[in-house]
């Protein structure tokens, strides 16, 4: 597979041309209409530090090296590295992802579901209102558009609203707890054209990821729904979190050979935050030592088997090491979140709303997030752990309030 990358939307790289080839598990690439040493160091960097990490995947033709970027080369990661060069390059703020909840329903409880308090006074958005948010965040420069619930599904359209994805313009991911993924609706998944799914565990143990889920068969529908989708020729991500309890107890450990055993290619870890149902629990969140024990643990792991499963925690995106310096906090800088009932947050953690997709446009959504003072400038490290953004922000949200609350009513 070989394909040029042209910047178009670049005004002062216009005249940059990058070769891209796949050559079996490394991507060559071959530079021209640029004498800026710098420039083509962050390229080489770029692709020098995916081809290090090594691939998860080939789809035909193009290496799949996160399930969270669109494949290389491709269409959509020509757009996805233009957006890459444009805000490291000329500080230009244009997310490369967004998280798009699409129901309110779910069949669990999960102790740490970061939705609990949110408002249920509104319905759901529409198809149309989300068909319509869909394509004005392509229009907006996104390439991973990640479909989440609540349970997304639950809802019957949600096929269809995978299908108004371009595959030249973006990937499209389904966040669930695998409950109703059955062979049939994974096939379905796979015809509509996602990119993969991204399903919940908790816990290696059954009794306890059914505990923490709230419902006995939890933990089966987790192995029954890994198995469906890497039938149907889906990328299967585990997604699971860390607090300080179980990252001291080396809890990615087991999860990662379960992962391992079943096939799965990614595993994401995210951090336990004070929010949702965990917003009244000082002791979840990492503090140094855990961070320390979890990265340690996600090294090994990665060593162990080389190719897949990959794990990727969070408290290494924020660490401010390395590539991840690209990185940080994501919101309102690399993706935003809309909830089921149409408030524009900076990511899904954050229960602060700048607006409603059903009366304004994407666009000036993110105009307004990334213009004010709390979200105008790169971070390193996630707002939603930072003392003193929480102090601001979070903590003067009066109680039993709906949530997300108005940052403009702070």
């Amino acid at each position: 597979m070989r394909l040029e990358y042209r910047f178009p939307n670049i005004p002062e790289l216009k005249k940059l041309s990058i070769v891209v080839e796949n050559k079996g598990d490394i991507v060559r690439t071959v530079i021209s209409g640029t004498n800026s040493l710098w420039i083509r160091f962050l390229i080489k960097f770029y692709f020098g530090f995916h081809n290090k990490i090594g691939t998860l995947d080939n789809l035909d033709g193009s290496n799949v090296y996160s399930m969270y970027l669109p494949p290389f080369p491709s269409l959509a990661h020509a757009r996805m590295f233009e957006v890459f060069l444009s805000s490291v390059l000329f500080k230009r703020k244009i997310p490369m992802a967004v998280t798009i909840g699409i129901t309110t329903r779910c069949q669990y409880h999960c102790v740490h579901c970061s939705a609990k308090g949110r408002s249920k006074s509104r319905p759901d958005l529409s198809f149309d209102v989300l068909r319509r948010t869909v394509q004005q965040c392509l229009d907006l420069g996104v390439t991973n558009i990640t479909f989440t619930g609540g349970e997304p599904l639950l809802r019957d359209d949600l096929e269809q609203l995978i299908s108004s994805v371009s595959p030249d313009q973006a990937i499209s991911q389904v966040f669930t707890n695998a409950l109703a993924l059955t062979p049939k609706r994974a096939k379905s998944l796979k015809d509509a054209g996602v990119f993969g799914v991204q399903i919940s565990l908790d816990s290696a143990d059954p009794a306890e990821h059914d505990r923490l889920r709230g419902l006995d068969g939890a933990f089966r529908a987790v192995e029954e729904g890994v198995r469906n989708a890497l039938n149907a020729g889906l990328l299967v991500g585990i997604s699971t979190y860390a607090t300080r309890q179980n990252a001291l107890s080396h809890n990615l450990i087991p999860i990662a050979d379960l992962c391992a055993q079943w096939g799965v290619h990614e595993i994401s870890i995210f951090d336990a935050i004070k929010t949702g149902g965990l917003s009244d629990q000082e002791d979840v969140t990492l503090d140094q030592i855990s961070r320390k024990v979890l990265h340690k643990d996600s090294i090994l792991v990665n060593k162990k088997y080389q190719k897949i499963p990959r794990v990727i925690t969070q408290s290494w995106t924020n660490s401010g090491s390395g590539f991840s310096r690209f990185i940080g906090c994501l919101a309102a800088n690399r993706q935003f979140h809309i909830t089921a009932q149409g408030d524009f947050t900076p990511c899904d953690f954050t229960p602060l709303s700048f607006g409603d997709v059903r009366t304004e446009s994407v666009k000036s959504l993110w105009e307004k997030l990334i213009s004010h003072p709390a979200y105008c400038q790169h971070q390193l490290s996630c707002r939603m752990q930072d003392p003193l953004f929480r102090e601001q922000y979070i903590d003067k949200i009066p109680e039993s309030s709906d949530l997300p609350y108005a940052i403009s009513d702070l």
